[in-house]
């Protein structure tokens, strides 16, 4: 058993794709206290995870970065995890010491990718002194007047990185200079509104949303909803109708699907449809909801907490005003949802909140977030894990449908 945490942030292109996720690992231990690992600590939690868990089950066919101290590069050596898809980032200083460089080149040698994390030199100097590094990433906060000249020229085999990206400005900045990847809170976040006018096709999907969730809503007046959506209902009879759900025989109606599968899951599953059907970018986004939803959902099985769709529900509409692009008080306004879930929403507040804000903490393996949460060992990696599978699972359902 994994008693850990494994969180994972995604690293996109300058096409909004996925390039992987950088994941980070916290301890059992360090759950318990709330405090950060050592570094002998981190690497054993690394090589339990390594061990325990199929990285394809974390990062698909993705690549996976591993922010590694020089300290414990050793631990790279005897991980379980294809080499080939795992990017090892290690501290820019590294180039001043001979043995670093060596047990970096060594790693590259078999088969990791290299990342150099915030290098003391320039590009064209690093190329010529460690051909080996072929990702080199640097913190947005530290790219000041000075640094910014390095993408000028860069070798272009070269790929540039920048973390920690915070506002549009400064991801619209990073692009004119020419960084390959994007990783950072700002793709989570709405952009500034010229007006205060929402777009009338998101309007659409809000009001649609709103009324499918409004506490009163009944069986025949939910069904009537989504039955006058034609897009929506054909989607979701072929996702009901799919693997995924085990239907022994064909339900060819709304109601039957009701049915079936309750009224609940039927209104959260037209909402990731609705949801799904917003052009945004980046498309991660709502995979990074629907993990969520499904983490919040399983957390409160495990507690026992009554009403544990108001939980998915919370996850799921957690980055709403990012693929929306509208703030979340606008969105709620439009929204019939219970104060319970609007009040985790707006303030991460209640018992709604206290699970959202641990899910989002697993995403960032942040011990001081999970301490005094009260799971059992286990569990927070365990659902976790499932999420992830279930949220890539139900993305796959939906580009079939």
């Amino acid at each position: 058993m994994f008693d850990g945490v494994i969180g994972r942030v995604p690293i996109y292109t300058d096409t909004f794709d996925v390039f992987g996720y950088e994941l980070s690992f916290c301890s059992g231990e360090a759950l318990g206290t709330g405090t950060k690992d050592s570094e002998d600590r981190w690497a054993e939690t690394v090589r339990q995870a390594g061990r325990a868990l199929d990285l394809k089950d974390l990062v698909g066919d993705n690549r996976a970065m591993l922010r590694v101290p020089f300290g414990v590069l050793s631990v790279c050596e005897r991980l379980a995890w294809p080499k080939s898809q795992v990017v090892v980032s290690v501290p820019g200083d590294v180039l001043d010491d001979d043995t670093a460089v060596e047990a970096v080149s060594r790693l590259a040698e078999e088969g990791f990718t290299i990342a150099l994390h915030n290098p003391t030199c320039d590009l064209t100097e690093l190329r010529r002194a460690a051909g080996f590094v072929s990702i080199c990433s640097l913190d947005a906060r530290m790219l000041n007047g000075f640094k910014t000249h390095w993408t000028a020229n860069h070798d272009r085999a070269l790929h540039l990185l920048v973390r920690d990206v915070e506002t549009p400005d400064q991801y619209d900045r990073f692009c004119k200079l020419g960084f390959d990847y994007y990783e950072g809170v700002f793709f989570e976040r709405p952009r500034p509104l010229h007006s205060c006018d929402i777009p009338a096709n998101r309007l659409a999907v809000l009001e649609l949303l709103g009324r499918l969730h409004d506490p009163n809503v009944e069986i025949a007046e939910a069904e009537a909803i989504i039955t006058r959506d034609l897009t929506l209902s054909y989607k979701l009879l072929r996702l009901v109708n799919s693997a995924f759900f085990g239907v022994a025989k064909r339900v060819d109606s709304i109601r039957r699907a009701v049915i079936f599968l309750g009224l609940q899951r039927i209104k959260n599953w037209a909402s990731v449809i609705l949801v799904n059907a917003v052009d945004y970018r980046p498309r991660e986004l709502l995979v990074t909801a629907m993990v969520r939803a499904r983490a919040c959902e399983l957390l409160a099985e495990q507690l026992k907490r009554p009403n544990t769709e108001r939980y998915y529900i919370a996850g799921l509409f957690s980055l709403l005003d990012a693929i929306m692009d509208v703030p979340i008080g606008s969105i709620l306004r439009h929204l019939n949802l219970d104060d319970s879930i609007n009040e985790a929403l707006l303030c991460g507040s209640g018992p709604i909140g206290e699970i959202l804000r641990a899910v989002i903490a697993f995403e960032r393996a942040e011990p001081g977030e999970l301490h005094g949460c009260r799971f059992e060992p286990g569990v927070p990696a365990r659902v976790y894990l499932e999420s992830i599978r279930w949220a890539t699972d139900a993305r796959k359902l939906l580009e079939a449908a």
